[in-house]
């Protein structure tokens, strides 16, 4: 749930690769537990989201990460292309998308590049291509 989620409060199993050196940076003890660092909370906002909304979607500007993990994989065609449009158009420059891992952008967008991390894999906002002709001058 996203009351949940806002709490930032995470459990042995799901830390289990976290370094040390992230444990320290962006986490403090809550118990057998970790929380998000209240500072780092600040700049973390959990929302509901309705993919098929263009006007809620347009809203939605500006991010650094989107995390949509297995939701696109129940998305066909047009629906999926148009989603994951927004995706692209409110990402800032350079921001991430991460999907699940049954799920690609394989034929859906070209926007975006492919980028393999250590236990990872994310798709980063590139600049779009132009359409238009060359011209020779």
């Amino acid at each position: 749930s996203i009351v949940h989620a806002d709490q930032g409060i995470y459990g042995e199993y799901s830390t289990r690769n976290l370094s040390a050196y992230f444990r320290q940076k962006y986490f403090v003890s809550c118990g057998n537990n970790l929380q998000i660092n209240p500072e780092v909370k600040t700049f973390v906002r959990f929302r509901r989201a309705n993919l098929l909304d263009d006007a809620n979607l347009v809203l939605r500007a500006d991010l650094d990460l989107i995390f949509c993990c297995n939701v696109l994989i129940y998305f066909h065609g047009a629906a999926k292309e148009r989603v994951v449009q927004h995706f692209y158009n409110n990402l800032l420059p350079h921001g991430y998308l991460f999907l699940g891992h049954s799920e690609s952008l394989y034929g859906v967008n070209e926007d975006f590049r492919l980028v393999h991390m250590p236990s990872a894999t994310a798709y980063v906002k590139s600049e779009k291509r132009s359409t238009a002709p060359a011209v020779q001058i």
